[in-house]
């Protein structure tokens, strides 16, 4: 059984009718496609969640209905069945007047529910796999220094300083201020 939420009852109250229609039509086709889905708010959007994990949303957009599979791969998955369909990498976008049929969500929902537990399977797979520890080897000292008279020590290495040159507008300045025999102008204001 589907587990509505009073916050998207919110979101579709807040819309006029006919936005309200077709996103109640939306809703009724996920619901319907994953009878034990919870529903929340996802980025501002009605969406439901699987085991904690979102799966779909809807939302009103200024001259369209949108709805989101929450993947990126969902909708290149399902090319086929939304030849017809304003798509984007994800997010199918539909009139209000035309609702995505509920065959074709159903068809959404069952393909994100498909990915959704494939990627549950790779992570239990990989959390199953041993670690193989590497063995460690020991560490090799560094050579003694000898000490004595005859040796001499290796002074430190120099850094060099790196040069910082004036703007051209300072050298200017200065050059001006040699060849008139003036004083260099400054920034200063001596009010």
């Amino acid at each position: 059984m589907a587990i509505r939420s009073p916050l998207v009852d919110a979101y579709h109250a807040r819309l006029p009718a006919a936005e309200r229609k077709a996103l109640e039509q939306i809703r009724a086709a996920v619901h319907a496609a994953c009878p034990g889905a919870e529903e929340c708010l996802s980025y501002g959007m009605p969406a439901v969640k699987l085991d904690g994990t979102p799966l779909v949303g809807w939302r009103a957009a200024a001259k369209h209905g949108a709805f989101h599979p929450l993947s990126g791969s969902t909708v290149e998955t399902c090319q086929e069945a939304l030849a017809d369909s304003d798509t984007s990498k994800g997010t199918i976008r539909f009139p209000f007047d035309a609702v995505l049929p509920a065959k074709l969500v159903k068809l959404l929902v069952a393909t994100r529910i498909g990915e959704i537990r494939q990627d549950g399977k790779k992570a239990t797979k990989l959390e199953k796999k041993p670690v193989k520890k590497q063995a460690t080897k020991p560490k090799k000292k560094p050579p003694a220094k000898a000490q004595g008279k005859g040796t001499a020590a290796k002074p430190p290495a120099v850094k060099k300083q790196a040069v910082v040159k004036k703007p051209a507008a300072k050298r200017a300045s200065v050059k001006q201020a040699v060849a008139t025999g003036g004083v260099r102008p400054t920034n200063r204001r001596d009010d």
